[in-house]
């Protein structure tokens, strides 16, 4: 299958975790794929965006927004410090697309587009994090979108902690992927590529605060 290139931006509103130079922070503890332990967060919708973009007409760079995140399945457990211990898992409902225009909003619900009726969530699960340098981290999981699941591979950045009634840390991460390969080719140039009336590659990114599980 072809490994797709990834990176995601979330900010993230994190209390829980060991950091370089900081103190231990309250969160509810997970165990890891290496048995470490690691604080678990849930995603604060309210403080979250999901962002998209894409070609229009061969030339635009035409952007949209999901408004709203599954808090219920999506969390993730990370310490800077000990990354292969963690894991991240998110959820966006496709029915909350937002480019501005409700006819268009509409058009990309049905199935020339994200097929909601069907497929009601596009959703992320990591599988693997390897520590980069210099804040950077490697992310690999599977994108399922479209009925059609693909492996990704993700380049994350950690933009360290801060507060805002209570504890909170930050990461940035972004992905893009060919919408072809998951069966969504309304609009496609002959050549799948991103001239004609719609684009093939779809930037994504999302900004995430959250906080520790109870």
């Amino acid at each position: 299958m072809r490994l797709m290139r990834v990176v995601l931006w979330s900010a993230a509103g994190i209390g829980g975790i060991t950091l370089a130079g900081a103190a231990t922070l309250p969160g509810e503890a997970t165990v890891g794929s290496d048995g470490a332990a690691v604080a678990s967060y849930e995603v604060d919708a309210a403080h979250s965006t999901v962002m998209f973009r894409i070609k229009h007409g061969g030339a635009t760079n035409f952007y949209g927004r999901f408004n709203r995140i599954d808090v219920g399945k999506s969390a993730f457990s990370f310490d800077p410090e000990n990354p292969s211990a963690g894991s991240f898992s998110f959820v966006i409902d496709n029915a909350s697309v937002d480019t501005g225009n409700k006819d268009r909003d509409n058009h990309l619900r049905t199935a020339d587009f994200f097929n909601v009726a069907q497929f009601a969530t596009t959703s992320f699960k990591s599988t693997s994090i390897t520590a980069k340098g210099n804040d950077m981290f490697e992310l690999e999981g599977n994108l399922t979108l479209h009925g059609e699941t693909k492996p990704v591979t993700a380049e994350l950045k950690w933009l360290g902690t801060g507060d805002f009634r209570g504890p909170i840390a930050a990461f940035e991460a972004s992905f893009e992927f060919k919408r072809s390969d998951f069966g969504m080719t309304k609009y496609l140039a002959e050549d799948k590529g991103d001239g004609g009336a719609l684009g093939n590659t779809v930037a994504i990114l999302i900004a995430v605060e959250a906080r520790p599980k109870a």
